[in-house]
């Protein structure tokens, strides 16, 4: 992530520094089940190098073991990075955040810390205390320290630098308003990423009233739409697919079907095959189909797959109103 055009002060006397940034970033994961935002980041170094980064959270409660969970949290300050031994110098510095070493606390009955060991030593720590217990709210707690999980060696900390320059230090020059700085903060570009979310501000999705076709009753319908960005080097080949199961009321799911299309192309994106409603024969969606793809080797950026749904049922389906769930799932 890179902010620019922040404003504060930096001291190199005396070591000190306090600069604030406008604009937000947001950190999704699996999809779109859960993810959280940070606004306005601000930056203290004190005399002695220690220093901190701070930012406004807010986002969405979710639980990994209750996927029904979706509840608006309040803004709230947290840390974003401890830092210790800063060099403020004068055009910038870099430093890694605290989080080797350091140690968290978590709620009685989920995911904890275990001990440090000679086969966790090297990547051993955790994110800020207040920064995980936000996380606990997001469903995240457990991403940001030292779980016993098979990906803790990539938790710690990166690099961050601050980057900075001063207008008006030749006299000749005009003078700035009240001082002015510009400050650019820069984190090293990273290999790349897979992701992929459902980009759609509800997630349910209402088919039209059914319609009798003589054959058959039909009620159609729009996917909300999937957002996939892949950025990763060599571009390896992804997919995304879906599967229902039955409706509610006993009507089996197999009567739904769908034609998928790529709404805007990008990261290689490719439609799957239509798929029939079953009603006639066949599973319809309830085996899993293909809403879109890619090849390998594919060029970078973000595509979004959509899809029409088709609902077809037997003219004796008894009147009412009737609910299923469409599970998305990415293989790359």
């Amino acid at each position: 992530m890179v902010f620019s055009k922040g404003t504060g002060t930096v001291d190199t006397a005396a070591h000190t520094a306090s600069i604030r940034w406008t604009g937000s970033f947001t950190s999704v994961f699996y999809g779109g089940l859960t993810y959280w935002s940070a606004t306005d980041p601000t930056l203290t170094v004190n005399a002695d190098g220690t220093g901190t980064l701070t930012a406004t959270a807010s986002g969405y409660g979710a639980d990994m073991n209750d996927p029904g969970k979706w509840v608006p949290l309040p803004a709230t300050t947290i840390t974003l990075a401890k830092l210790s031994n800063v060099e403020v110098g004068s055009a910038g510095f870099t430093v890694t955040p605290d989080y080797l070493g350091t140690s968290v606390s978590v709620p009685s009955g989920t995911t904890g810390q275990p001990a440090k060991s000679g086969s966790n030593q090297a990547f051993w720590g955790s994110f800020p205390q207040d920064f995980v217990d936000f996380q606990q709210s997001t469903g995240q707690s457990s991403y940001w320290f030292t779980s016993g999980g098979a990906r803790d060696a990539a938790k710690p900390a990166t690099p961050l630098t601050v980057s900075y320059s001063t207008e008006g230090t030749d006299p000749s020059d005009p003078p700035s308003s009240e001082g002015e700085q510009t400050i650019t903060a820069t984190v090293p570009e990273r290999a790349g990423e897979f992701t992929w979310t459902i980009d759609a501000g509800d997630r349910a999705v209402t088919l039209t009233d059914a319609v009798n076709k003589g054959a058959y009753l039909q009620s159609t319908g729009d996917l909300g739409p999937v957002k996939v960005t892949d950025t990763r080097t060599g571009a390896p080949a992804w997919s995304v697919s879906g599967q229902v199961g039955d409706f509610t009321g006993a009507l089996p799911g197999k009567y739904l079907g769908w034609t998928p299309t790529v709404l805007t192309h990008g990261a290689g994106a490719q439609p799957g095959t239509s798929v029939t409603p079953g009603i006639d024969g066949g599973n319809g969606l309830t085996t899993s189909a293909t809403l879109g793809s890619a090849t390998a080797g594919h060029t970078k950026g973000t595509g979004t797959l959509g899809a029409t749904l088709d609902l077809r049922l037997p003219t004796t389906t008894d009147p009412g109103t009737y609910t299923t769930t469409l599970t998305l799932t990415a293989l790359s």
